[in-house]
């Protein structure tokens, strides 16, 4: 239900006097461009997670792109938000507003007729900016960024179209390649990029493909033929894409094409303005016909369908966890509007926004806007592991035991197992087995990275009697990684956590084991059970990583290891906390290159030493717990 809209008393508390006194304080610094002032609402009660940005286009050659922001924690929406963050910058965000979207703790813009993509804080604060020629939309993949661009003009059409790649630490383009005819919208699939070829500028003669770029190479394999002036592209769950093409806009003829490994498995004959996919929902905006239609991705079925009938022009569309948000342009001259739906239809609210809101991006709920500063809200963190994603250990002698498997459990069983021994602070054993075997964990928030440690992980090494170098140290590799996808699923790029042996000359990068089934021989006296994980219905699996070189030695016949400098898990007392503790600043790329990270949401940690020793057995990471050291901090 629509909640009265009422302008904030002069602004929300004294941050937001703070925001239009700013405004008032630079317009002497901005003589030769209107001010756009940040005016505060409040529209709702009924509140949400996160927040929402909103990109309004603002007309072409007019200068007034416009970035809004809604609070979803408290129901008030700011528009122009970025002119009041960023008041020295004079032409404010630019000329035309076309995409918008977060990755890690940034926002990128893309303003396309002023031909740069603006890079801010999750406050919209101006970081920097990249300068390509009639760019048009973004994707993200690893540490990054591409971007498409028209490149040709209406003068010259024929010039081909480019996507550049761009590194999110430096923001310098690192390579580029040609493709068709004015690319618009791009995403990535596993290891390649795919870009829509509208041929948008050559209305004789529309392009009708969809060019797929190996990241590796950075080259274009193929053109994957769909319908004519292909715009739109997203990916559904099931890693199929759904590609609206506009069709010639005379005869017409739009369509929905959907590809599945490169192949065209289904097409529907319908206007497409845009499209959005979220968990298993599809909805395409019909904005000839002013409608909404609602699809299952799984089998393309027609779940709903709404009038928009009260709209004049049905443009932007989001869809969330909690509701689906659409904007009316109005008459693509004047303020437009946001609205909010449930998924049975019904309107929760509405509000007044920019010029055009075109470009919607929902911030994560990790992140929340406090007066002056953006920062995530930890009041009700938990500073450790609440959930286990992944455990699948190498074969050994506390296999089947640390934790205890029981018939009938399966993978999703052995997983709560290990939240039972672990999450919290239960300080429960979870045993890794031999080398490569794995557990991947996660805390309630995202753990930053912030100034120094930001992670400690717990396992059971201690000390030799009487020695500071020598002890039961069986280390693990730590590997971090951030949901880029945001699928909550820890199916993204991971960084290592470079140790103190990393470079060194014994360390083998690229290593790997097989564990089978009826390889299970190594039981001892004192562990008789299976030592293959019993949960796995596969009779063998393999895994991969860095083989870290022996640091056993024997003293007075005790077997021990030398305890290493820093880097890896179950390698020093949970006493020494500066021992057991990473720094997100440590990781790397898979080629050893730093890589930036301003938070990660999963820590995966594996047995990085491949020995047997008797009577001891193998060499096993322990784990016993996580802590977020920022929580509180």
């Amino acid at each position: 239900m629509h909640s009265s809209s009422k302008i904030l008393n002069r602004v929300v508390g004294r941050w937001s006097l703070v925001v239009g006194l700013c405004v008032l304080l630079f317009s002497s610094c901005r003589t030769d461009e209107v001010v756009y002032p940040t005016i505060g609402t409040h529209v709702t009660d009924q509140v949400g997670t996160g927040g929402l940005y909103i990109l309004c286009e603002g007309n072409m050659g007019s200068n007034k792109a416009r970035l809004d922001y809604m609070n979803l924690r408290t129901g008030d929406y700011y528009t122009n938000w970025y002119g009041a963050q960023n008041p020295t910058q004079l032409k404010e965000l630019g000329d035309v507003g076309n995409d918008v979207q977060q990755y890690g703790g940034r926002l990128y813009a893309v303003i396309n007729c002023s031909h740069k993509v603006e890079v801010m804080d999750l406050r919209a604060r101006h970081i920097g900016q990249i300068d390509i020629p009639n760019c048009r939309y973004l994707a993200f993949h690893g540490d990054k960024l591409y971007v498409s661009a028209y490149v040709g003009s209406v003068a010259s059409p024929d010039l081909l179209g480019a996507v550049y790649e761009i590194d999110t630490a430096s923001l310098q383009i690192t390579r580029e390649v040609r493709v068709g005819h004015q690319p618009d919208e791009l995403q990535v699939v596993e290891d390649r990029l795919y870009v829509c070829n509208s041929g948008g500028y050559l209305t004789d003669r529309y392009d009708s493909t969809v060019s797929v770029i190996d990241l590796g190479s950075f080259t274009e394999l193929r053109k994957i033929p769909v319908g004519l002036n292909p715009t739109r592209l997203r990916v559904d769950r099931q890693q199929r894409m759904w590609v609206c093409c506009q069709g010639d806009y005379k005869q017409r003829k739009p369509e929905v094409v959907v590809l599945e490994n490169e192949q065209v498995v289904h097409h529907m004959e319908m206007p497409c303005a845009n499209i959005a996919i979220h968990g298993g929902t599809a909805a395409i905006l019909n904005g000839e016909d002013k409608e909404l239609v609602l699809y299952a991705t799984a089998d393309y079925s027609e779940q709903a369908r709404w009038s928009l009938a009260g709209y004049e022009h049905p443009y932007g569309l989001l869809l969330t966890d909690e509701g689906v948000y659409l904007t009316d342009a109005k008459n693509y001259v004047s303020s437009g509007v946001l609205h909010c739906y449930r998924y049975d239809g019904q309107e929760q609210w509405h509000t007044l926004t920019g010029d055009i809101p075109g470009h919607l991006c929902h911030v994560t709920g990790e992140y929340e806007l406090h007066g002056d500063t953006a920062q995530q809200d930890t009041a009700t963190h938990s500073p450790y592991i609440t959930r286990v994603y992944e455990y699948l250990p190498g074969m050994g002698q506390f296999v089947n035991v640390l934790p205890k498997y029981e018939e009938g459990d399966d993978r999703e069983a052995m997983c709560r197992k290990c939240e039972a021994a672990i999450a919290g602070n239960a300080g429960g054993v979870v045993s890794l087995g031999g080398w490569g075997g794995y557990i991947t964990f996660g805390f309630d928030h995202a753990v930053q990275n912030g100034e120094g440690r930001d992670l400690q992980i717990l396992g059971n090494a201690y000390r030799m009697t009487g020695s500071e170098i020598y002890g039961s140290s069986e280390p693990g590799i730590v590997l971090v990684s951030r949901d880029d996808n945001r699928n909550g699923l820890p199916d993204d790029t991971w960084y290592e956590l470079k140790g103190c042996l990393y470079a060194d000359p014994e360390t083998r990068h690229d290593y790997s084991r097989t564990y089978t089934r009826a390889g299970d021989t190594l039981q001892n006296p004192f562990h008789q059970q299976p030592y293959y994980p019993q949960w796995l219905t596969e009779d063998s699996y393999t895994l991969r990583g860095a083989l870290l070189p022996t640091q056993t030695e024997t003293i007075n016949g005790q077997v021990v290891q030398r305890i290493l400098d820093y880097g890896y898990a179950d390698n020093r007392p949970n006493t020494d906390t500066p021992g057991t503790s990473f720094d997100l600043s440590w990781a790397i790329d898979a080629n050893g290159n730093p890589i930036s990270l301003p938070y990660v949401d999963f820590v995966r940690v594996y047995t990085a030493v491949d020995e047997t020793h008797s009577p001891i057995g193998e060499l096993s990471t322990e784990i016993t717990g996580a802590v977020d050291l920022g929580v509180g901090r």
